[in-house]
């Protein structure tokens, strides 16, 4: 895993092809809607819509969501969905999935860690990908669908999708990353673990999203808007008491091995903010 650099898949709809970019000027924007937003900054004439996953997918609990972008009537919205796609991004080591032009015939994208092959619209994503390594979205009846249960809060990105022509998507990440300090991150996960009494839902037996253990009958669907710091991880809004404390994110990004300092993250929503000015 590069902890230097933002790795970028970008998908051309138009002419079904795709490149991957690496930027190290953009880790200062630690990824999710930060990261988001920046590239949204810089190719906004593409009308782009953004896949982003955070620092702290697939490591810690509660950090759960993937980061969706896109602009609607020139208003930037931001869309945050569960279920096992944020973990099979990050297992693509990608930091972001970058869909642009329009398909003429519609399209099913099934995507393997930083290769896409491009499927009939007819064809079905679940049936795509490897078990237990993936995560599949699909669009149907003006809805999506992720991982067969799991549900955007509204029809916003449905909308986007459909008029991009991409009626599927399926993502496998079968990459490995293993925690240098493997003693200190186990010491670091235990105590966010710990922090459940601060989780703004009740534990039940739902389906999870991945790296939660609450099983909450919210799971089901996602969110739009809250907290840059938190949605920049991409932690479940929920967990906004745990992820919004400076400390805390400071001790995971530390023991993964990023070298942010507790200035970069005190000065992240700053630093964001500026960046949507260009973008109101």
């Amino acid at each position: 895993m590069d902890l230097s650099n933002k790795k970028v898949l970008f998908i051309n709809l138009q002419n079904k092809s795709f490149e991957l970019k690496t930027y190290a000027d953009l880790n200062k924007f630690i990824g999710g809607v930060g990261l988001g937003i920046k590239l949204m900054d810089m190719y906004k004439n593409l009308d782009p819509l953004i896949f982003c996953v955070g620092p702290l997918n697939g490591f810690f609990p509660f950090v759960s969501k993937a980061a969706v972008l896109f602009m609607n009537d020139n208003k930037l919205e931001d869309v945050y969905l569960g279920g096992y796609m944020s973990t099979r991004i990050k297992f693509c080591d990608l930091d972001a999935i970058i869909f642009h032009g329009k398909s003429d015939d519609g399209v099913v994208l099934d995507i393997l860690n930083e290769e896409v092959h491009f499927k009939n619209s007819d064809e079905n994503p679940n049936n795509l990908g490897l078990p237990g390594k993936k995560s599949s979205l699909v669009l149907k009846d003006k809805k999506i669908i992720l991982d067969e249960y799991f549900e955007e809060d509204g029809s916003l990105l449905a909308n986007k999708l459909k008029s991009l022509k991409i009626f599927g998507i399926t993502i496998t990440g079968t990459k490995v990353f293993i925690p240098k300090n493997m003693a200190k991150y186990t010491e670091v996960y235990k105590t966010i673990l710990e922090k459940t009494s601060q989780i703004a839902v009740e534990k039940g037996f739902f389906p999870s999203c991945s790296g939660c253990p609450m099983g909450c009958e919210k799971s089901i669907t996602g969110e739009n808007g809250g907290n840059i710091l938190v949605h920049s991880l991409v932690a479940c809004q929920s967990a906004e008491k745990i992820y919004s404390d400076v400390g805390t994110v400071f001790s995971c990004l530390n023991v993964l091995g990023y070298d942010y300092t507790h200035e970069d993250v005190e000065n992240f929503n700053y630093l964001v903010s500026e960046v949507l000015k260009n973008l109101s």
